[in-house]
């Protein structure tokens, strides 16, 4: 540390690496590491790899362009943004192979007419509204799930996933996490009844992975505790008590 830098951020990214090891232990279940907001203020590139070497399979973004400075940096393992407005440049995250979540039949038309422009599939993730009431299609379900198989017959898009959030996983117990639980099913069931068969199916965050196996399906996604941060003191008690190293400290 110098005068003209008083105060600091250090990131041990061997913590980061170790608490990845320790929740896909802990859940039994692949991961998907997500480094969204520059990877929670960690460094995006860095903690990718890091996530990546300590055994992640796939990375989670919020924005296309994070997963577009991911694929920049060479990383090439599947990577899935979220929060992608109807505007974004779709075309982009076909040709990087980037995976897209579909929220909407609104969502749905917008990547397919981007695929068909590049004579490409695209790789997209069916969103659900499982009660979170965040994103993901809800009363439209039904039509995005009929729409969404129509189009992956045609060869335009791929259904590699479908997907939901947790609202209260941090309050391990609490009835309405079985609630989003039965939901998801409901949903599953109505991808499969119109012939869908996603790759993976995938609900747990943090929390989830952490506190309710019945939510592991095929990945966890691993947020916040992947950087040693308990998702709750209060309901599921400190770091320490979860296995965890926390991987920042702010020096001055």
């Amino acid at each position: 540390m110098s005068i003209e830098n008083r105060a600091e951020a250090i990131i041990d990214l061997s913590a980061i690496e170790k608490n990845v090891k320790h929740l896909m232990a802990h859940s039994s279940a692949p991961a998907l590491a997500v480094v969204k907001a520059n990877a929670y203020g960690h460094g995006l590139v860095a903690v990718a790899r890091t996530a990546v070497k300590a055994g992640a399979s796939w990375l989670g973004v919020a924005l296309l362009e994070e997963a577009l400075t991911l694929r920049a940096a060479r990383i090439k393992a599947p990577i899935l943004s979220w929060l992608t407005p109807i505007s974004d440049d779709f075309a982009a995250a076909i040709k990087n192979n980037i995976d897209l979540a579909i929220p909407s039949v609104a969502h749905l038309i917008e990547v397919i007419a981007a695929a068909k422009s590049l004579q490409l599939t695209a790789r997209v993730h069916l969103e659900i509204d499982t009660g979170m009431t965040r994103g993901g299609a809800l009363y439209e379900w039904d039509e995005l799930a009929a729409e969404a198989k129509k189009a992956e017959v045609a060869g335009v898009i791929k259904v590699v996933g479908v997907w939901s959030h947790f609202a209260r996983a941090d309050e391990p117990g609490h009835e309405f996490n079985d609630l989003q639980l039965s939901n998801f099913e409901k949903a599953l069931e109505v991808a499969k009844q119109v012939g869908l068969n996603p790759e993976i199916k995938h609900l747990s965050n943090s929390a989830a992975t952490l506190r309710n196996p019945k939510a592991k399906y095929d990945l966890v996604r691993l947020g916040i505790a992947m950087y040693g941060l308990s998702p709750d003191v209060n309901t599921m008690g400190d770091s320490k008590g979860l296995g965890l190293i926390p991987a920042l400290t702010l020096r001055a």
